[in-house]
C-alpha cells in the first residue's frame, strides 16, 4: 500500500541534484548546498544529531490529566494505545527512539518530516515516515493543507491534513518549514570547499604545485626529463626532500599554504557559522574552546537543553497531541527530559533537602514525590505523602503513622 517507503534504485530530486550539481541551492563557493551532500560536512551531521539524539533519548509517555479545583494530577496512561505506540513501537521496523530520531533529524534539517497514520477504530495502529524529498505541502484555498507523497513506481498521492503526522521547525508561510540547510547554504558551502582544498592538498602529499624556470633556454628532450625527474622525486609518490637547482634554475609555487590562507582559523569559524544556523552550542559540536572550564561546561549543556532542545521537545509534543491524540481532552503527550536537567548527587541531594524542607521553611514536595523523582518505589507509610511542616510552620500538626 505505502510503496513510497521502499526507495531501491529510485533517486529523489536532491539525490540527483548531489550527484550531478545542477540543482539544489547554489552558494557563493560555486558548489550546490542539498540534504543529502550537506551532511557529509561533519558540523552539519554532528547539529542536527544532536538536536535528533537528544529528542529521541528521553522517554516518551502520555500523560492523564486529572484537575480537583487548580489543582492537576498527572498520570501515566501506560495502556493507552498512542502510549504503545509511541513509546514502544510506532511501526513495524522502528523502535520509539529510531521513529522519533529520523523525525527530528529530517526535520531539523530539511523543510519537515511526516508519517502516514494507519488507523483502525479510530486508533493510530502505525506511523509509517516518508523519506525526505519524496513529499510536499500545499495550502489549498480553504486554508486547509494538502500532501503530495511520490511513490516508486512515478505515480503519486495525496494525504489530506488529518492522515499524517507532520513535524516541522519554524516556518514563514505558516504551513512549510524553512530548511535549515537552505538558509546557512553559503556557512555550509564554504565548509565544503576548503574540506575540498585540504583534502586536494593531502592528495598531492602536501606538496604545492609549481613552475621550474631556467634562464637558459632547454630542448625538448631535457624538459621532458626535467619533468619526469621531479615529478618522481617530489610528485604524489615521490619521496619528498630538499630539491637542489642548479643552472640558474628556481622554483615558484603555484598553491597557497594552509598557514598562508589562515586554513585552520577559517574552518574553525565556519563550524560556529554552522551551530549558530542550528542553534546548537559550539561545544555540542566537539569544538573545543580552551577558555572552557568544566563549570562553564555545564552551564553550556544547560543552555542548549533550554534553548535548543526544548523548543523541539514542545514541538514533537504538541504536534503528536495535534496529529496522533487529535486534541483528546484530558490527555498530552509528554517527553521527560528531567533527566538531562539534573546535576551530579551532590547537587541533587542538595536540592531535594531543601524540597522536604531544610532550613525551617516548609516543604514544597513530599517523600514519596522525592522518591518516585530520584526513580525509587514510594514508601507505604501516610507520612511519606505529606508536605513536610517545616520548623517555621508549627501550628501543623504532623501525620501520624497508623
Amino acid at each position: 500500500m505505502f510503496g513510497f517507503l521502499r526507495k531501491s534504485a529510485t533517486y529523489t530530486v536532491d539525490q540527483l541534484a548531489g550527484f550531478a550539481g545542477w540543482i539544489g541551492w547554489a552558494s557563493a563557493s560555486g558548489l550546490s548546498v542539498t540534504s543529502h551532500n550537506a551532511v557529509d560536512v561533519p558540523a552539519v551531521f554532528c547539529a542536527a544529531r544532536v538536536i535528533a539524539e537528544g529528542v529521541a533519548q528521553v522517554p516518551v509517555r502520555i500523560l492523564q490529566d486529572t484537575y480537583n479545583g487548580d489543582e492537576r494530577t498527572s498520570a501515566v496512561a501506560r495502556e493507552h494505545w498512542a502510549h504503545k505506540l509511541l513509546s514502544v513501537k510506532p511501526n513495524g521496523w522502528q523502535t520509539s527512539f529510531e521513529f522519533r530520531e529520523g523525525m527530528v533529524f529530517n526535520a531539523v534539517i530539511g523543510r519537515g518530516a511526516i508519517a502516514i497514520k494507519n488507523v483502525v477504530n479510530g486508533e493510530v495502529r502505525e506511523l509509517l515516515p516518508v523519506p525526505a524529498g519524496s513529499w510536499t505541502v500545499e495550502q489549498m484555498p480553504d486554508w486547509s493543507l494538502r500532501f503530495r507523497v511520490d511513490y516508486v513506481d512515478k505515480t503519486h498521492g495525496y494525504f489530506t491534513r488529518d492522515q499524517v503526522f507532520y513535524l516541522r521547525g519554524p516556518s514563514l508561510d505558516g504551513f512549510d518549514g524553512l530548511p535549515a540547510i537552505r538558509q546557512a547554504r553559503e556557512a555550509i558551502g564554504l565548509s565544503r570547499a576548503l574540506e575540498r582544498q585540504q583534502a586536494k592538498l593531502a592528495g598531492n602529499g602536501g606538496k604545492p604545485s609549481g613552475v621550474l624556470s631556467f634562464k637558459n633556454k632547454l630542448g625538448a628532450e631535457t624538459k621532458k626529463a626535467l619533468q619526469e625527474t621531479w615529478q618522481q622525486k617530489f610528485g604524489i609518490n615521490g619521496e619528498g626532500g630538499i630539491a637542489i637547482l642548479d643552472g640558474d634554475a628556481s622554483f615558484q609555487s603555484m598553491t597557497m599554504t594552509s598557514v598562508d590562507a589562515q586554513h585552520m582559523e577559517t574552518r574553525r569559524f565556519q563550524i560556529e557559522e554552522i551551530a549558530r544556523a542550528f542553534r546548537v552550542q559550539p561545544i555540542m559540536l566537539m569544538q573545543q574552546d580552551k577558555a572552557a572550564t568544566f563549570g562553564s561546561a555545564e552551564q553550556m549543556f544547560r543552555v542548549h537543553l533550554t534553548h535548543t532542545l526544548m523548543p523541539w521537545f514542545v514541538r514533537f509534543e504538541e504536534a503528536a497531541a495535534r496529529d496522533i491524540l487529535s486534541g483528546v481532552a484530558g490527555y498530552r503527550v509528554d517527553l521527560e527530559e528531567r533527566g538531562l536537567a539534573r546535576g551530579d548527587f551532590k547537587d541533587q541531594a542538595d536540592y531535594y533537602t531543601k524540597a522536604l524542607g531544610a532550613g525551617g521553611q516548609p516543604g514544597w514536595m513530599t517523600p514519596n514525590e522525592v522518591r518516585i523523582d530520584a526513580g525509587l518505589p514510594p514508601d507505604p507509610a501516610a507520612w511519606a505523602n505529606v508536605l513536610p511542616r517545616g520548623a517555621m510552620n508549627p501550628t501543623a500538626e504532623p501525620v501520624k503513622d497508623e
